[in-house]
C-alpha cells in the first residue's frame, strides 16, 4: 500500500504497520523537535524517522525495528524520499550501542493478544500489540541509551494505562508528562514526554 504525508511518499508492505492515528499523532510532535541525534524504536515503513530527517531539526536519524521487512521497507522509502538514516534490525535496544538526544518510540501500546485472539479476528495480529509489559522493558534499557539532556517520546493509548505507564517513567527516575493527546473511536492517543530527573539519574 502506498502513504503519503506532507510530500513524502511510502511504500508499506502488508507485514508493516500502516501509518495510522497514533503515527501522525506523534508526527505532528516530532516535527517540532530540533536534536543531534534520534532513534526511533519499532520503525516500521520508516515514516517517522523519515520525517524527522527530512523535516525536523534532527541531524542524524537511526531506525530500528524487530521486523525485517519493516527495515527493508524504510531504507526503500528513505532513498525514495533521498533521506539519509541508517535502519537496522533490533528488538528493542538489543542491536545498539550508541546513546542518543531524542528516542522515539510508538509502541505496541494493546494489551497482549492471545493467539486465540487473533485468530478469531477480534484482534489484530500480535507484532501491534505487546501493552505495559513492553513499554517496561523498553522505560528500563532506553535509560543506557539516553544522553544526560535527552528526551524520550512515547505513544500510548487509554487501553495501555497511562497512570501506570507514568509510573514506570517516576520509578525509572524520568520527569513526564502527556504532551499531546488525540481521542479516536475506542480510545484516547497519547504522546508521552519524558526527561531524566537530573537529581535522581545517573547515566
Amino acid at each position: 500500500m502506498r502513504f503519503y504525508h506532507k510530500g513524502l511518499e511510502m511504500d508499506v508492505p502488508d507485514s508493516v504497520y500502516y501509518p495510522r492515528e497514533d503515527s501522525l499523532l506523534m508526527a505532528g510532535v516530532l516535527e517540532k523537535e530540533k536534536a543531534e541525534n534520534c532513534l526511533e524504536i519499532g520503525c516500521g515503513s520508516g515514516f517517522l524517522s523519515i520525517l524527522a530527517a527530512k523535516t525536523s531539526a534532527v541531524t542524524d536519524v537511526t531506525a530500528v525495528d524487530i521486523n525485517e521487512k519493516a527495515v527493508e521497507a524504510t531504507k526503500k522509502n528513505a532513498k525514495k524520499n533521498n533521506v539519509k538514516l541508517k535502519a537496522f534490525v533490533s528488538d528493542l535496544f538489543s542491536s545498539i550501542n550508541d546513546s542518543y538526544d531524542l528516542i522515539v518510540f510508538n509502541s505496541p501500546y494493546l494489551p497482549t493478544q492471545t493467539d486465540d485472539q487473533v485468530s478469531s479476528g477480534k484482534f489484530e495480529d500480535k507484532q501491534w500489540s505487546g501493552g505495559i509489559k513492553v513499554i517496561e522493558k523498553f522505560i528500563q534499557q532506553a535509560k543506557n541509551h539516553l544522553n544526560k539532556n535527552g528526551k524520550i517520546l512515547l505513544l500510548i493509548s487509554s487501553l495501555t494505562g497511562e497512570k501506570e505507564v507514568l509510573e514506570l517513567f517516576h520509578n525509572n527516575n524520568f520527569n513526564v508528562r502527556v504532551i499531546a493527546r488525540e481521542r479516536v473511536p475506542w480510545e484516547e492517543l497519547m504522546v508521552v514526554e519524558a526527561v531524566p530527573d537530573k537529581f535522581k539519574y545517573v547515566v
